[in-house]
């Protein structure tokens, strides 16, 4: 999924034992573009109690979709989703 001016994709990082340097060479090992960010442990106890644990399970690979308007947000559950199914998503949110 390519970030355009509808879709912007961020990802968290919930370890607790990592930092903004682990995450930047992460990033550059692999050669990732898109917004990347440290989760400070506040947001991950708050992403814990809106949608359960599997949220900061990260081989689950959890994901959100936020409103354009910023008003809610929908958990779209456990596993890989195609560009496709995210696709189709999030042009049902629009």
């Amino acid at each position: 999924m390519q970030q355009s001016d509808d879709v912007v994709v961020i990802a968290l990082d919930i370890d607790p034992n990592e930092d903004a340097r682990a995450v930047r060479d992460h990033i550059d090992r692999n050669d990732f573009a898109g917004f990347f960010a440290v989760a400070p442990i506040e947001m991950t106890e708050m992403l814990r109690e809106q949608y359960g644990t599997y949220i900061i399970t990260p081989p689950l690979s959890p994901k959100v979709v936020v409103s354009p308007d910023q008003t809610s947000a929908e958990s779209l559950g456990q596993g890989v989703k195609s560009a496709e199914e995210l696709a189709a998503i999030l042009d049902d949110a629009k």
